[in-house]
């Protein structure tokens, strides 16, 4: 069967998992291309439902699943896709739990970072570089259709753990934290970074 409207129950909560409070709510987020759902796959998120063109099923059958499997036509792509130009795959997966009992100095807290392309290319850097949790503190939504892109998929080998400054302060004030600014402060090289956590504040205020 192939998906044709837009008042499709299926279509009408994945295209609700494009706000944040129903992301939350349901625990789930969206992932679009063949990249990043291949990526989140391989990093053992769990997948919900994927969506796909006739033309995207033939050339990526091999990593479908048959079974959470639905056919769309072009026209429902091009509304449920937040791309500027449709991939042809848009898949809802499963937020992984937050861990924070295990939570050590291999960490990144990211303040009230405002663009969607930059929170995924943190992301996507940390996870390169092993970092294990990113806390973010306000800004935009980790799980912002922008922000996985963003990320090609590599948000799912990190442990995403929303917070604020209060929360964050009382649970880990034993570990030292060191802010990257651009001006002034001491060179990398000068810092035992070995044992801090690393802050990075937002665009327009540091």
């Amino acid at each position: 069967m192939i998906i044709q409207s837009l008042i499709n129950p299926k279509i009408k909560h994945l295209v609700a998992l494009q706000k944040k409070r129903y992301r939350d709510e349901h625990k789930q987020f969206l992932a679009q291309g063949a990249t990043v759902y291949a990526t989140l796959l391989q990093a053992g998120v769990k997948l919900h439902s994927v969506f796909v063109t006739a033309q995207a099923h033939d050339a990526h059958h091999q990593i479908l699943k048959p079974d959470t499997m639905f056919e769309v036509t072009d026209a429902i792509m091009k509304k449920i896709s937040t791309e500027m130009t449709p991939s042809g795959i848009v898949a809802i997966f499963e937020m992984p739990g937050v861990i924070t009992d295990e939570v050590t100095t291999n960490a990144l807290v990211l303040h009230n970072i405002q663009d969607p392309g930059n929170m995924g290319t943190l992301i996507r850097t940390a996870a390169a570089m092993n970092i294990a949790t990113i806390f973010t503190m306000q800004g935009v939504d980790a799980y912002h259709p922008k922000v996985v892109q963003a990320t090609a998929g590599a948000i799912g080998y990190v442990n995403i753990v929303p917070t604020n400054w209060p929360i964050f302060y009382k649970t880990y004030k034993q570990i030292a934290m060191c802010a990257l600014v651009v001006d002034g402060g001491q060179a990398p090289e000068e810092i035992n970074l070995k044992d801090c956590m690393l802050v990075i504040g937002s665009e327009g205020q540091g």
